[in-house]
C-alpha cells in the first residue's frame, strides 16, 4: 500500500497541443492534475457518493450485524485477506484529504474546509472501527511530503483526534460573511451549514459514546460539551442520500442493481431482526420484512453461519424477505438519523454522563423511528403505551440492552454501525449457526490487516499487531472494545431451531 496522492479519472485534463513554439505545453503531462485547476467540489461530490453508496451494499458487515443472511457467502467467520475496506486509502480518504488541503487557509472557503474535515472523520471512523490501529497522522499527506511507510497510530489517539476535529469543524461553521458554499456539489446537505453542524455534533456524540468503556473521562468531556449543542433531533434533519431511478446504474440503489442482476432473487432478512421485532410486537415488522408467500404467516428471519443441515429450515419458501422499499432504484440511504441520536442521548443519561432523562430520550428515539417509517398513528399510540416503549423498570444493564436493541432496529441496514455497537455493548444477542470458521462461531471483533500491508509496511504493521492482545486475529479486541464479559450468548445458542416464539 502506497499512501500517495492521485485523483480520480473524472478529474483528468485533456490538452490540445500546438506546434513546437508551445514547447512548455508539450512538456507538460496531458494527464497531470495540478492544484490550481482541481475543484474541491468535484472531489467532494465523488467521495460522498462513493462512500455513502458503499455503506448500503450487502457486504459481510450486514451479515455480522445479521440484518440479512446469504446462502452464498461461504464461511463468513473464516479469516481472509481483508483488503477492501483498507482500499479507502487509495480512493475516498486520499480525495477527502485533498479537499481539506485545497480549502485550507482560504478565508472564503472556511465552511468547505470544515465540511471536508467532518466527512474525513466519518470515513476514518468506519475504518478504525473495522481494524483498530491505523496509519493516520503520517498517512494522506500532500505529494511533496508523502510517507510511503507511515506509522500506525493507536486507535485511542485516532479517536482523540477525530473528536477534536469534529469540535473544531463545528466551530468553523459559525456564521461567516462571504463564504463560498459547495452548493449542489454537496449532495448530502446542499451546503446547508446548519445541517452540517448538527451532523458534526451528532457524530461527535456517537464517537464519545463509542469510547465510554475504554476512557470514561474522555467520553464525559465531549458529551458534556456537545449535549446542549444543535444535534439531529428531528427526521427533517436526518443525513441521507437518495439514489436515482434512471438508466445510469451507478446512480441507482446498489441493492436494486443486485436484485436486477440476480433476476429477482430475494434478500433474506436476518433472524435477529425478526425476533427482536416479534418479541416487542413491533409495528415495523411488516415494513422491515415481507412474508415469502401468501401461504406463510410466520416471519422467519434467517440466522448467520448455518451449516448444511440447518439451511433446510430457512429456504426460499419459508424465509422472510427484504421488502422492495429498501431495494427500490430510488431509495434514501441513511447516514445518520434522529432516532440514533436520541438513543445515544438515552445511553449517556443512563450512564450518568449527561443530565438528560434516559426514559424520555429512549421514547423520543422510538417515536422518531416509527415516524421515519410511516407507522400509523393508531399503531404508534399502541406501541408507545406498551412495555417496549419504556425503560422505567429493570436493572441498568437491562435498560441498556433495550436502548441498544431499539437503536439496532432504528438504524436498519447501517451495518458498520450496528456491528460496532454489537461489539461494544454485546447487544443485540445474535444466534449463530454451526459453521464455526476462524472464530469458533463468534461474530468477529475486528478485521485482520490485509496482506498488502505486511508486504509493503511490515515493520509498522508489526508494531500495531504487538499492541493487540492475541495478535492480528479476528477475535482480538481493539481499544474501545473494553466492556468486560463480552460476547454475550444468545439464550438459545447451541439449540436448533433458535426461534423463541
Amino acid at each position: 500500500m502506497k499512501y500517495i496522492q492521485f485523483f480520480t479519472a473524472s478529474c483528468l485534463l485533456l490538452f490540445s497541443l500546438g506546434c513546437t513554439k508551445d514547447f512548455d505545453k508539450m512538456n507538460t503531462s496531458p494527464v497531470m492534475v495540478t492544484k490550481d485547476v482541481i475543484k474541491p467540489s468535484m472531489l467532494f461530490t465523488g467521495v460522498l457518493k462513493s462512500s455513502i453508496f458503499s455503506s448500503y451494499e450487502n457486504t459481510i458487515f450486514k451479515e455480522y450485524a445479521n440484518y440479512f443472511a446469504s446462502g452464498s457467502s461461504g464461511i463468513i467467520f473464516q479469516n481472509q485477506d481483508w483488503g477492501t475496506p483498507f482500499s479507502n486509502y487509495q480512493g475516498n480518504l486520499i480525495n477527502i484529504a485533498e479537499v481539506v488541503r485545497l480549502t485550507a487557509d482560504k478565508p472564503e472557503l472556511v465552511h468547505q474546509h470544515a465540511i471536508g474535515r467532518i466527512w474525513k472523520v466519518w470515513l476514518f471512523q468506519q475504518l478504525t472501527d473495522a481494524y483498530g490501529d491505523l496509519p493516520y497522522s503520517e498517512a494522506l499527506l500532500d505529494v511533496e511530503n508523502v510517507i510511503n511507510q507511515p506509522k500506525y497510530d493507536t486507535q485511542e489517539d485516532i479517536y482523540k483526534d477525530m473528536l477534536n476535529e469534529l469540535k473544531e469543524a463545528s466551530a468553523e461553521l459559525n456564521d461567516h460573511s462571504n463564504q463560498l458554499s459547495f452548493g449542489d456539489a454537496d449532495i448530502l446537505f446542499k451546503g446547508d451549514t446548519d445541517n452540517w453542524k448538527r451532523f458534526a455534533n451528532s457524530l461527535r456524540l456517537r464517537l464519545a459514546i463509542r469510547i465510554r468503556y475504554a476512557n470514561k473521562d474522555l467520553a464525559q468531556q465531549h458529551i458534556s460539551e456537545v449535549i446542549s449543542s444543535p444535534l439531529i433531533d428531528d427526521n427533517m434533519q436526518n443525513a441521507f442520500l437518495t439514489t436515482i431511478d434512471g438508466t445510469d446504474i451507478s446512480n441507482r440503489n446498489p441493492l436494486y442493481n443486485d436484485y436486477i442482476n440476480s433476476n429477482g432473487y430475494p434478500v433474506w432478512v436476518g433472524f435477529t431482526v425478526t425476533q427482536e421485532l416479534l418479541k416487542r410486537n413491533d409495528p415495523r415488522l411488516p415494513v422491515y420484512a415481507s412474508l415469502p408467500s401468501a401461504d406463510m404467516t410466520e416471519y422467519r428471519g434467517r440466522p448467520v453461519a448455518l451449516d448444511g443441515s440447518q439451511t433446510t429450515r430457512y429456504n426460499l419458501e419459508t424465509t422472510a424477505r427484504l421488502p422492495m422499499f429498501f431495494m427500490a432504484a430510488a431509495h434514501p440511504i441513511i447516514v445518520m438519523n434522529a432516532a440514533e441520536v436520541y438513543f445515544l442521548r438515552a445511553e449517556a443519561a443512563l450512564a450518568g454522563l449527561s443530565g438528560e432523562n434516559a426514559e424520555q430520550m429512549y421514547r423520543n428515539g422510538i417515536m422518531e423511528s416509527l415516524e421515519q417509517y410511516g407507522i400509523s398513528n393508531a399503531d404508534v399510540n399502541d406501541y408507545m403505551a406498551s412495555s417496549a416503549a419504556s425503560i422505567a423498570i429493570g436493572t441498568e444493564e437491562e435498560k441498556l440492552e433495550n436502548i441498544i436493541v431499539q437503536k439496532y432496529l432504528a438504524i436498519y441496514h447501517q451495518s458498520t454501525e450496528a456491528w460496532a455497537e454489537f461489539r461494544r455493548t454485546g447487544y443485540p444477542r445474535i444466534w449463530t449457526g454451526g459453521t464455526l470458521g476462524s472464530t469458533n462461531g463468534n461474530i468477529p471483533r475486528r478485521l485482520t490487516y490485509p496482506s498488502s500491508e505486511y508486504s509493503r509496511n511490515n515493520a509498522n504493521v508489526a508494531v500495531a499487531v504487538s499492541r493487540l492482545n492475541g495478535g492480528d486475529k479476528m477475535m482480538s479486541r481493539m481499544w474501545w472494545d473494553a466492556k468486560p464479559g463480552l460476547p454475550y450468548l444468545h439464550p438459545k445458542q447451541g439449540q436448533f431451531p433458535p426461534e423463541i416464539y
